[in-house]
C-alpha cells in the first residue's frame, strides 16, 4: 500500500468526492487542506456547481485526463456504487477515507476495485500522510507506533 500513498502524495491533481454544501462536513475540510498544501483538488458533485469557491465537475467521467487520484469520503454504499464507473474515467488509484468511524471502505469496495484494476488505499485518513500537522500528525504518530500503518512508511 506505501507505493500507492507514495503516488497520490506525490501527484498534485486530486479529485474528491465527499463535498457538501454544507461546511461542516468531512469532505469540505478535506478539500480545504489539499488545497492548502498546494494540491488542485477537483470536487464531484452531480448538484453543486461550485463548493468554497471551487468549480465541481458532475461525476468521474468528466474529470480531466490529467487526474489520476480519488478520495472517497461517503457511506461505503455509495463508494461501492461508485467504483465500477471509474473504469471509463481516467482514475487509476482510489483512496477510501477512514477517520474516526468505519469510513469509506467495506470488503466489497476494495474488491470491486480490486476487480476493476484500481489500486486501492483504505483504513486511513489521507491527510496523515499529505504533509500531516497538528491533530493528523499525532493520529499518524499514534497508529504508527501501534503497526497500524504501513511499516515501511515514515514522515
Amino acid at each position: 500500500m506505501n507505493a500507492i500513498i507514495e503516488k497520490f502524495v506525490s501527484d498534485k491533481n486530486i479529485a474528491l468526492i465527499g463535498v457538501s454544501a454544507d461546511k461542516q462536513k468531512f469532505g469540505n475540510a478535506l478539500l480545504h487542506e489539499l488545497s492548502k498544501k498546494g494540491y488542485t483538488v477537483f470536487p464531484v458533485h452531480p448538484l453543486l456547481a461550485e463548493v468554497e469557491s471551487i468549480k465541481c465537475v458532475p461525476d468521474v467521467k468528466t474529470l480531466p485526463e490529467n487526474v489520476k487520484n480519488l478520495i472517497v469520503a461517503v457511506n461505503p454504499l455509495v463508494a461501492e456504487q461508485l467504483i465500477p464507473q471509474l473504469k471509463d474515467s481516467s482514475i487509476k488509484r482510489i483512496w477510501l477515507h477512514r477517520g474516526t468511524g468505519k469510513g469509506s471502505g467495506s470488503a466489497a469496495a476494495i474488491e470491486s476495485c480490486k476487480e476493476n484494476g484500481i489500486e486501492v488505499v483504505y483504513g486511513f485518513c489521507p491527510m496523515m500522510f499529505f504533509s500531516p500537522s497538528g491533530i493528523h500528525r499525532f493520529h499518524f504518530w499514534m497508529r504508527k507506533k501501534f503497526g497500524k500503518v504501513p511499516a515501511e512508511f515514515t514522515l
